[in-house]
């Protein structure tokens, strides 16, 4: 009898299917489309929280993907909404584990955007709420392999500790379970686990695990920025200068996307020996119209401008 209540509850098929192909939009860049389908989803699901930790999800990326923090209003607001709507859910429908799902996946996202900010303090508060919900979630339906990304990471986490070094790979292991399993966030847990690999500066296991996705989603700007940091931080200039290219061709459209590819593209030409056409491409970055208060923009435009005077120093000035 639960299990058919259960079912009831559920978002229709027609509105799953909706929310899992926002999603794979979201990891595509096609924010329009895929806020559109969200948009639908709450319409008619005006009080489940799984589209607004979609929402959430989608904005981030967007962000990220931008580097305009006007969009932070929007993550946030919606983030709140989440939360009030998965407190909501889990007291109208407490046998439901995936009410407890999304109210501790929503907490995560918002430690993540912590995270992604360089303000990893500010997410502490919100790290008990998350582990809390998700461990509830999981009690109440094993089978919701969603939560093992929140609860992975913090593992993961825990093993940089002494005497926790083991709990890493077993966060790690957690994480794969999600990325292999989860309904929701299959996509996110991958490019979390690949984003791990890269900061270990595993990067051949990092490549392992970008190159199927960038294969299934070539226009992806999210998924192929990690694929470049890879080649890149292994020194495979070669494979890391294909894929810039690639960068580049995919981000016209993106002025903050399109001068970090060139600023990488200057420094990948300058350690194939390409001078003049890491000199050429330095000039066509620093003249690019982006935003200085987008991350890292102020102090790559430095760089380049040192570079341009060293290489006009070797090559003399044209």
């Amino acid at each position: 009898m639960l299990h058919l209540v259960l079912i009831f509850l559920s978002l229709s098929p027609k509105a799953d299917s909706l929310l899992i192909k926002a999603i794979k939009l979201s990891y595509q860049e096609e924010f329009a489309r895929s806020e559109s389908l969200l948009k639908v989803v709450i319409n008619e699901n005006d009080n489940h929280p799984a589209p607004y930790f979609a929402l959430v999800s989608l904005y981030e990326l967007m962000w990220v993907d931008s580097g305009n923090d006007s969009i932070i209003g929007k993550l946030l607001s919606y983030s709140d909404s989440s939360i009030i709507f998965a407190n909501e859910w889990i007291k109208r429908y407490p046998d439901d584990a995936w009410g407890y799902f999304f109210l501790g996946g929503t907490y995560i996202l918002r430690i993540f955007y912590y995270e992604l900010k360089g303000e990893i303090l500010k997410g502490l508060p919100f790290v008990g709420p998350a582990l809390k919900w998700l461990s509830k979630s999981h009690a109440r339906d094993p089978n919701i392999y969603d939560v093992y990304l929140g609860l992975g990471v913090w593992e993961y986490f825990k093993g940089h500790f002494p005497f926790f070094t083991s709990r890493k790979e077993k966060g790690l292991l957690m994480i794969k379970k999600a990325s292999e399993k989860g309904k929701y966030v299959s996509l996110y847990a991958t490019f979390t686990r690949a984003e791990i690999f890269l900061k270990e500066r595993k990067f051949d296991e990092a490549i392992s695990i970008l190159t199927p996705l960038v294969d299934s989603f070539p226009e992806s700007r999210t998924l192929t920025w990690p694929l470049l940091k890879a080649y890149y931080g292994k020194k495979d200039y070669d494979n890391a200068f294909i894929i810039v290219n690639k960068l580049i061709d995919i981000s016209h459209d993106n002025k903050f996307s399109y001068f970090v590819a060139n600023y990488y593209k200057t420094k990948i030409l300058i350690a194939l020996r390409k001078l003049k056409g890491a000199r050429e491409n330095c000039k066509l970055a620093l003249e690019l119209d982006v935003n200085l208060n987008s991350p890292n923009v102020k102090s790559m435009k430095e760089e380049l401008s040192k570079i341009l005077k060293e290489l006009n120093h070797k090559m003399g000035s044209k």
